[in-house]
């Protein structure tokens, strides 16, 4: 759809167009005033006489003679806040969850969260906790709160050293009774720079743990409510949900566990929350859970809600003993779908399609250093390797006079395809700017396009101004267009990976080695929604390993030591490197020095045996020992493997023995939804919850659909795009056999002749 100049000098050339909305947003600087009051202690002028009462010369009396005896704490009457909180909750999974706080990064931001409140007329207040970067300029900088679209308050950024808790009062008719939309927006400015570089540096922490609704309790919240609540804040604090009285389930405990965990976590989107069993009867630990799902055996299948005695919402299910479970309308009714984890949008091939097609909307940018990421997906059977090429046609915008060095970098999973400097057409709708690229950068399954815009500060050295209207804009009217492909796959594990569902989990014997029954029901209910439905009717599986049932994986063609994969798991991040020995104190090596012509020999034939070895590897790449340095240089603390083409519906993991299973299924539900993930034949999760992925240079694409003349061309040129070497050697050898053939036919002939 076109775009129209948001500025005033173009407003009436562009005004048939539609706006892309660059509107300008008013600063409210104003802060609350502080007030404090200073106690003074009283003392008695001379003369006088202060009259004591019979109740505390008691209590004075109690205090300094009779200590043993005294029984009570004397409590002094205050009044008490009959107040809760209904904590915040992310919609989306971060794939990192790093304790109760969530963190907002760069110079503007704006995440969404769910806000449970069982009854709008208990709404007092929104409560926010947060801290931020000492490098934020805290007279700029500053954040809004939204209630269902609705602004409810705006503050400073002003805690730097510890949490700071503003409230904002709400009320009831901006609240809807049960789930609630929140959105907070932050913008932020560096005290003492301007720049790309100085974005980096500004971040600011929510803590969800203690931000959130403030309602008006006095006996507390308990019931279907409590409930809620009490899920809520096990998220936030990252407490899990306890799970008690499993094992009376007996022979169906895996179906009621299943039955009750996937459908929260279906509910309640973003990152997984997890679950732990503990006894009837134990300690509390330090980490008390807020929510709890006790089973007990009963005359019929039923669910009620309670509060226990340590504060805990409790779901007791009762269950007929040996029976399987049924469903429990109680329960289902009062768990609403929060978010989806749906996958991105699956696009056409052959025709542009529109950005706004795949979730794509008109992007205003503000920030000096900004990074805009759109993800797609394509077929799972599209695989172009050739030259052949894609095309974006982009609607831009940009004001004009920019500082020198400003540019706008469009990216196509990782790979910059073009880079766009904002100079010379400032003010002017730039409309279907062609951008080619090789379509052998796009792959099957999902794809993400990006969009990085780099401003320096003009100048650098001092804070930015103050900058309510957009800088440039993206416009949703632009369109991407991929050439054909043939119906071919290419071995990845993400065609697996994307179809997995709870089911898919697979245990042996050695499993409880590195996962424990409270892992292996986290990371169904984490595996709950968000599959895609064509991959998961492949029946993929997702086996759990122990290092020491390393060897049960099939390897195919490829070869890796364990010794390789301990050190990615295993490794001690406080070890330093191995030094090297002194020459000076090893006998044997001066021995070697003083033989000058042995060593210059020695020298020269490793020389020439490594550049053998280089041209065979670049001939006929050996994947295994390119494997094995590769995951030398990795760390992580999740390792999946694929390496057998011939069970592409088969992966395999292995965990570090440090490792939170929380933060594992977060990556999963974040690399299945709104993240990177893994690819290729093995991948390794680093401890910042990031996917590096390791893809076999010699891998083949497999042809699922039979050759036309229609798609000779594109199979032949796949094929030949895989390992192109090995064909141009077999071109070379024809080529040679076949001029041997003909000098063999001249000669014959003249020999015949004469």
């Amino acid at each position: 759809m076109p775009l129209v100049t948001p500025f005033r000098a173009r407003r009436a050339r562009y005004s048939r167009q539609a706006a892309f909305g660059l509107t300008a947003a008013a600063l409210l600087a104003a802060s609350p005033q502080l007030a404090a009051a200073q106690a003074l202690i009283p003392l008695p002028l001379d003369g006088e006489m202060t009259e004591i009462d019979a109740a505390t010369l008691d209590q004075l009396t109690a205090d300094r003679f009779e200590a043993s005896s005294h029984r009570g704490t004397h409590i002094e009457p205050v009044a008490i806040d009959p107040s809760v909180i209904s904590p915040l909750r992310p919609v989306e999974a971060r794939g990192r969850p790093a304790g109760s706080a969530i963190r907002f990064d760069g110079e503007s931001r704006t995440l969404d969260f769910a806000l449970f409140v069982p009854n709008p007329g208990q709404m007092q207040a929104l409560r926010l906790a947060t801290q931020s970067s000492i490098n934020i300029l805290p007279e700029r900088s500053r954040f809004r709160a939204y209630i269902n679209d609705t602004l409810v308050g705006e503050g400073r950024l002003e805690h730097f050293t510890e949490f700071g808790v503003v409230e904002f009062p709400v009320g009831s008719s901006v609240v809807l009774p049960g789930q609630n939309h929140v959105r907070i927006e932050l913008i932020q400015y560096h005290r003492i720079y301007c720049g790309p570089e100085a974005s980096f540096a500004l971040w600011s922490d929510i803590d969800l743990a203690n931000s959130g609704a403030v309602l008006a309790s006095a006996d507390g919240i308990s019931g279907q409510d409590g409930f809620m609540m009490g899920i809520a804040a096990a998220a936030a604090t990252g407490s899990g949900i306890e799970i008690r009285g499993a094992e009376g389930l007996t022979d169906y405990r895996d179906e009621w566990i299943s039955q009750i965990t996937q459908r929260i976590s279906a509910s309640l989107g973003g990152d997984p929350i997890p679950f732990r069993f503990t006894r009837y009867w134990s300690v509390q630990g330090a980490a008390r859970s807020a929510a709890r799902i006790t089973f007990l055996p009963g005359s019929a299948n039923s669910v009620t809600f309670r509060t226990s005695g340590d504060g805990a919402q409790v779901m007791v299910v009762e269950f007929i003993p040996g029976q399987r479970p049924t469903a429990l309308p109680e329960f289902t009714d009062i768990l609403p779908r929060i978010s989806e984890r749906a996958q991105p949008a699956l696009i056409d091939t052959q025709r542009p399609v529109a950005f706004s097609e795949f979730g794509f909307r008109t992007t205003e940018v503000r920030d000096r250093y900004a990074l805009i990421e759109q993800r797609f997906r394509l077929p799972e059977d599209y695989v172009v390797l050739t030259n052949d090429k894609a095309e974006i046609k982009l609607d831009y915008i940009y004001i004009p006079d920019l500082p020198s060095g400003s540019m706008l970098l469009v990216h196509i999973n990782g790979n910059n395809m073009r880079l766009l400097p904002l100079r010379g057409e400032g003010g002017q709708l730039i409309e279907q700017f062609p951008l080619s690229f090789e379509a052998r950068f796009l792959r099957s399954g999902m794809n993400t396009l990006t969009f990085e815009t780099i401003i320096p500060g003009s100048p650098a050295d001092l804070p930015c101004p103050t900058q309510d209207a957009a800088m440039v804009a993206i416009g949703q009217g632009s369109t991407l267009q991929v050439p054909y492909s043939p119906s071919m796959y290419l071995p990845d594990m993400h065609l697996a990976f994307s179809g997995l569902t709870p089911d898919s989990l697979q245990v042996n014997d050695m499993t409880m080695r590195s996962f424990d029954s409270n892992d292996v029901v986290t990371l169904r209910a984490a595996l709950t929604g968000g599959e895609n439905a064509q991959t998961a009717a492949l029946n993929p599986r997702l086996h759990l390993l122990s290092l020491e049932d390393l060897g049960s994986i099939p390897m195919g063609t490829y070869q890796f030591s364990r010794r390789a994969v301990e050190n990615v798991l295993l490794q001690n991040p406080e070890a330093g490197p191995i030094a090297a020995a002194d020459p000076g104190q090893n006998s044997l090596l001066r021995m070697t020095e003083r033989r000058e012509t042995g060593a210059g020999f020695a020298r020269s034939w490793d020389w020439l045996r490594g550049g053998f070895d280089a041209t065979l590897q670049w001939l006929h790449p050996r994947s295994g020992t390119l494997l094995e340095n590769w995951l030398t240089e990795q760390r992580g603390q999740a390792v999946l493997i694929q390496l057998d083409p011939s069970q592409a519906n088969q992966i395999w993991m292995l965990r570090a023995p440090d490792s939170d299973i929380s933060a594992i299924s977060s990556a999963l539900v974040a690399a299945r939804t709104n993240a990177e993930g893994p690819r290729g034949q093995v991948s390794v999760l680093d401890r910042e919850g990031v996917w590096h992925s390791w893809v076999a240079p010699d891998r083949q694409p497999v042809l699922l659909e039979p050759v036309t003349l229609g798609n000779m061309r594109y199979v032949v040129g796949n094929f030949v795009s895989a390992t192109p070497i090995r064909y141009v050697a077999g071109l070379f050898l024809f080529a040679l056999i076949s001029a041997l053939f003909a000098l063999r036919l001249v000669i014959a002939t003249r020999e015949h002749r004469e």
